[in-house]
Formats: structure tokens, sequence, C-alpha cells
């Protein structure tokens, strides 16, 4: 529960019960309001959820474009080596062949299965840790259907609204959620159809990772035809289909016992400055990556603060 659900833990950590958390944050809340919202961002209308015009890649785009030459693309990180002064060595290989960089930390956001092959001849016991995370596979299967192909019981006002379906293994069926990505933001789809984005596979169908792309296709199609798709509609528009053989960090049992080990593993050995993050680290929701990159940058700002770098 704190490694997965860490708000709600911490609810019942500080008000001694759930309801009791949820009434003092409130209450607290009340009494430090949040600063005002910046007037340039944009306010979504009638929901809870928000995204950028043309997809999420817009956000790092705009990182890359702000940070200018600082990011390297193409670069792969083949080996870490502690400095002679403070500090480390780091070797990429490049487009333009072998080059080393010398940095005062690290913030590695690699998968934690990466992040264990790199670190290896630096921490067995680090890395032994890290290796440990499970990630099981999962595809995104985007496809397209005519409005009209929508079963009426599920149209309101005519139309397809509201954010998704979860789909439990009880109802007999693989796909494990679907969005309503068209119903959800505009410009999604053209007039007269609806775009859906479907999840399949995870640690309970492992299978996926051996399956085509038509195999993919065709069961997520089977599965809309029982809940949301009329049985008779004509094939979907395949948009999309992209196959993560490692995708989401499972938050088990004993995970932040892992990432504990794998951090004072590093600290015991010498690597100070040598930070973890990405969602195994902070939690794998888009909003919960943005606020733990807000911890690691702090971090590294008291490490820094800490040793007198300039």
């Amino acid at each position: 529960m704190k490694a997965a659900f860490g708000k709600v833990w911490k609810l019942e950590q500080n008000g001694g019960s759930i309801i009791g958390g949820t009434i003092k944050a409130i209450q607290e809340r009340n009494k430090n309001p949040k600063p005002p919202r910046d007037p340039r961002l944009p306010t979504p209308k009638g929901q809870t959820v928000g995204s950028f015009r043309k997809g999420l890649t817009m956000l790092p785009d705009a990182i890359s474009a702000r940070l200018g030459s600082k990011v390297k693309l193409s670069w792969k990180l083949s080996s870490i080596k502690k400095s002679d002064s403070q500090g480390y060595i780091l070797t990429y290989e490049t487009p333009e062949g072998l080059i080393s960089v010398k940095t005062k930390c690290i913030v590695m956001t690699t998968p934690s299965y990466v992040a264990s092959s790199l670190l290896r001849p630096l921490s067995n016991d680090a890395a032994d840790a890290l290796s440990k995370f499970h990630y099981p596979p999962v595809a995104a299967v985007t496809v397209s259907y005519p409005k009209e192909a929508i079963r009426t019981e599920r149209l309101i006002d005519g139309e397809l609204k509201g954010f998704g379906q979860l789909h439990p293994r009880s109802q007999g069926v693989e796909t494990l959620g679907t969005l309503y990505s068209s119903s959800l933001f505009p410009n999604r789809a053209p007039p007269g159809r609806v775009l859906l984005l479907n999840y399949i596979g995870g640690a309970m169908n492992t299978g996926i990772i051996d399956k085509t792309e038509s195999d993919l296709v065709e069961s997520v199609d089977r599965d809309l035809r029982k809940m949301l798709i009329k049985p008779t509609t004509k094939d979907p528009l395949v948009l999309g289909v992209r196959v993560w053989p490692q995708a989401i960090p499972q938050f088990l049992i004993g995970h932040l016992d892992l990432l504990e080990t794998a951090k004072a593993s590093l600290q015991s050995s010498g690597f100070e400055g040598l930070f973890l993050g990405g969602n195994y680290v902070a939690g794998v929701a888009l909003g919960r990556c943005v606020e733990g990159a807000y911890e690691s940058a702090a971090e590294v700002s008291d490490f820094l603060a800490k040793y007198a770098y300039k």
C-alpha cells in the first residue's frame, strides 16, 4: 500500500484512518492554500484530465527545445566509473564514437533492469536488488470505428462519453482497459468516428509477447464487440500497435525494501551523488513521475550544496 498508493497510506498515517486523514488534509489545505494557478495554463473544461493538443510528445519536445544542445540524442551510456577526484566519468557510445563525460552527480531514470546492468560493476548488491523488479509485457492497440458502430446503450445524447473502461478478468476478455481518446480530448478523430486506445497483456497475460500485431488487434476487436461495439461492425481502422516487452513495473510486496537495499548499497559502497529515479521509484502515473522529478531535483540540489559545488 505504501509503495503503490502512497497518498492513501499517508492519509491513514496522519489521521489514524483514511477518513480522518482526509479531514486533516482538508483542514491543512485550508490553512495553507496553494499558490495561484499560472494564468498561462489552459483550463480543461468539464473534466479532470488534460493532455496536449498534439499528444504527450509535445512535453518532451518542449523540454528538448528549451534545453537545446544540452539534450544528447542517440547517446548510449556504456559504463560508469568513479573519478580520481570527486564525481564520476561516464562513457557513451555516440554517432561520433566513444565520448567520456565527467560529472559531479548522476540521476539514473532508466528502467531498473537497465540500471542494474550499468551498476553491476559498481555494486553487486544494488544491481541484484534492481534486477528483481518485475516488468510484464503490455501492448497498446489504437483503433478507430465509425460512430454508428457504438452500441446504442453506450451512448449519451448520441455520443460516446466518459474516460473509458477497465475490464476485470471475470468478464472473460483479454483487454485490460480501453480509453475513449476522442471523447477525452478534441481533434483526436475526424467527425463521425471514435478513437479507442486499448491496453492488453500484463502480469496475468504474458503470452501476448508471442502474438503478432494482427493477433493483438483481433483480440482487442473481439473484446470490444462484447461490450462496446456492435457485433456486425466492419473491421476497425488500425492506427497503431506498440508492444513493450517490459512495460510497467509492478509494485509488489517488498518493493520499497528492494529499492532501499539498492540505495543503501550504493551509499555504503561510496557512490554518493548517484541517484535512482524513474517510475519504479516515484510511481507509474505520469503526474507522479513529474512529482518524482521535482523530488530528484531537490535531492541533487541538496547534495551539490552539501559539497559546496559551484
